[in-house]
């Protein structure tokens, strides 16, 4: 197969996507105009500037992940490619999709916080490769949810916690469909795509990627997983015993508590690297300092379950003043400050709590 003719053609990764659109689109995904059979690039006779134009950016990760409506009713979705060497033998992230699929948890549970997989095509021309196809999510926003504390109940174990693995549905904040590769702008490109309040347009919180979760048989005594798993290689036990099998619940509380003392209680930002002395301590987080401190224990034995995490969250949370839950959570420039004041009153006036509750799961509406 020939490669690009010229900057801003598909690449390599694109084709797949180009040759197998119609077939989405009879199963109900439509893709954008760039991934459609017959697609020519607009901007060839008008300007050498692609990136005016709509058809003129790349999806991301195109080797594995495509963006798509649902022809049904306009809902945005992601399209993930996986391949299954053996289908009588299939993959872990397969038997966990095929188990969250199976009623294991309600998708309208406000608990249940695994991304929810719509449907799972098979490639027509290969008995190795499907797709799931999953809401379309973005990075995520400082939270706290019950995801984990649920899939430890039922004894299953995510085995990958990390920042990029937690995502959100950010479909409620925007008053127009946003375009999944600048989302800046609108779906249509007729425009900006305004973010509105978080606090009055709620957003749900996903875990994604469960390449590595598994469920163990509590009959067969503790779970165990042999240490050096999982995108977080921070683990205590992972170096103190590096030969010994782990409790993979602790080893979850630990990444959930090391994660929230990266990214919530320090200036670290997500997907945005930043050198560590230039990083400072986030004083609005101050309050989960304790709990953190005993999810982060080097003895996995003296980490709190998730079930007591959670209800120490909730105590401390009740515990918190008015002004504390209104106060801003990082007041990165003074001139941000009145605006989250004006913001504030009309959450007052409006009644919108100051921690909003958890939506249900994601919604699509036809857009114009």
């Amino acid at each position: 197969m020939a490669g690009p003719r010229f900057s801003g053609d598909l690449t390599d990764t694109e084709f797949f996507w180009r040759d197998h659109a119609s077939w989405l689109e009879e199963k109900g995904y439509r893709l954008r105009p760039r991934y459609r059979p017959g697609w020519e690039p607009s901007w060839t006779s008008k300007t050498d500037d692609r990136f005016l134009f709509e058809d003129g950016y790349v999806a991301k990760e195109t080797a594995h992940l495509m963006d798509a409506l649902r022809v049904s009713d306009g809902l945005m979705v992601m399209i993930k490619k996986v391949k299954v060497s053996d289908p009588a033998n299939p993959t872990r992230e397969m038997r966990m999709n095929r188990l969250l699929c199976s009623g294991l948890f309600s998708i309208d549970d406000p608990q249940n916080h695994c991304v929810p997989v719509y449907e799972i095509l098979q490639v027509p021309e290969s008995s190795e490769e499907y797709l799931f196809v999953i809401p379309f999510l973005e990075a995520w926003w400082p939270n706290w949810d019950e995801g984990v504390r649920l899939l430890h109940r039922h004894n299953i174990a995510h085995n990958d916690i990390k920042h990029d693995n937690i995502m959100a549905d950010h479909t409620p904040v925007y008053k127009h469909l946003m375009h999944p590769t600048v989302p800046e702008r609108r779906y249509d490109w007729r425009g900006e795509a305004t973010r509105r309040s978080l606090t009055r347009n709620p957003v749900k919180y996903y875990l994604i990627d469960f390449g590595s979760a598994l469920q163990y048989d509590a009959q067969n005594g503790p779970a165990r997983e042999d240490p050096g798993y999982g995108g977080d290689r921070t683990v205590p036990e992972f170096e103190t015993h590096p030969d010994d099998p782990c409790d993979p619940y602790a080893v979850e509380v630990y990444r959930l508590g090391n994660l929230i003392r990266r990214f919530l209680m320090s200036t670290q930002r997500v997907y945005k690297p930043a050198q560590v002395e230039d990083l400072k301590v986030n004083h609005a987080m101050d309050f989960m300092s304790d709990l953190v401190a005993d999810m982060t224990q080097e003895d996995p034995s003296k980490r709190p379950s998730m079930d007591q995490v959670m209800t120490r969250f909730d105590e401390i949370v009740k515990g918190l003043s008015f002004v504390k839950l209104r106060s801003r959570f990082l007041a990165r420039t003074l001139w941000i400050i009145p605006r989250h004041f004006v913001s504030q009153v009309f959450n007052v006036l409006g009644r919108y709590p100051a921690i909003p509750p958890t939506p249900g799961p994601p919604k699509g509406k036809k857009r114009k």
